[in-house]
């Protein structure tokens, strides 16, 4: 279906509505398609981002734009679900429309600025920074992105909605200028999970930086919003590991 605004989302099946928004390089289907089995009791709607999946490119990625299309799909109420760059752009549409909120789930989101001062978060932006300076072509853009968090970054050379998300990343805003409102999310009602991967299958390069990076993030967020917290063996994307993900985030819906 497509919104007022025009931005694409797939719906999966029907019941308690539940908002997923992807990160980078990523879209709707793409990011979360090992949730589908949620959608037997719940009503998924997945967002593509704007430059992403189906969804039209207007001007630059922006998390401040990408919230106010989050924002207007919670409707009357939706549990909202954020992975990596997605995760900066929930915390903003949370902030936005508390009332709404039934929980706020985190996936590793690189809300940097709340970290700052972090050696880890200082060398992973001076990293992603001096990629997105000197790189211009989506396929190597990829490439230099995993190596700016360690991984070896092989070039693949990219096509269709994997390269238009390439091409959409590298306009992103860039995640840590977003000014996260901590105070209003700390009085807000609704309860926060946030969900980390362990680091272990990733190289120690990577685990070392991106790893210590997202977990000194998670760690601010935890202490500022009484969050639950749940860590599972993955690198970035515990979501997709299926079935582990999806009984925990179940289990913290029924729960809220």
């Amino acid at each position: 279906m497509l919104t007022a605004s025009g931005v694409h989302v797939t719906v999966w099946g029907d019941g308690e509505p539940a908002v997923f928004v992807h990160g980078s390089f990523g879209w709707g289907e793409e990011t979360w398609r090992e949730q589908r089995p949620l959608a037997d009791h719940h009503k998924l709607l997945l967002l593509d981002r704007r430059g992403f999946g189906a969804s039209p490119a207007n001007g630059r990625v922006d998390f401040d734009h990408d919230a106010d299309d989050v924002a207007a799909l919670l409707d009357d109420g939706a549990h909202l679900v954020g992975h990596s760059y997605g995760g900066v752009v929930s915390l903003l549409a949370a902030a936005r429309r508390p009332d709404v909120v039934r929980s706020l789930t985190l996936i590793e989101p690189p809300a940097f600025g709340v970290a700052r001062g972090d050696d880890a978060v200082e060398a992973l932006i001076e990293n992603i920074s001096s990629a997105a300076e000197t790189i211009d072509d989506p396929s190597r853009y990829r490439s230099a992105f995993l190596h700016a968090f360690g991984f070896p970054g092989r070039p693949v050379k990219l096509e269709g909605d994997a390269l238009a998300a390439a091409a959409a990343s590298m306009t992103e805003r860039p995640p840590w200028e977003a000014e996260i409102p901590l105070d209003e999310l700390e009085r807000a009602a609704f309860p926060v999970l946030l969900v980390q991967g362990d680091w272990c299958p990733a190289p120690d390069t990577a685990r070392a930086l991106a790893g210590a990076a997202f977990r000194a993030v998670c760690d601010v967020l935890d202490r500022r919003l009484q969050a639950q917290r749940a860590v599972f063996p993955a690198a970035h994307n515990p979501q997709k590991l299926g079935r582990p993900f999806n009984d925990r985030l179940r289990a913290f819906w029924t729960g809220a």
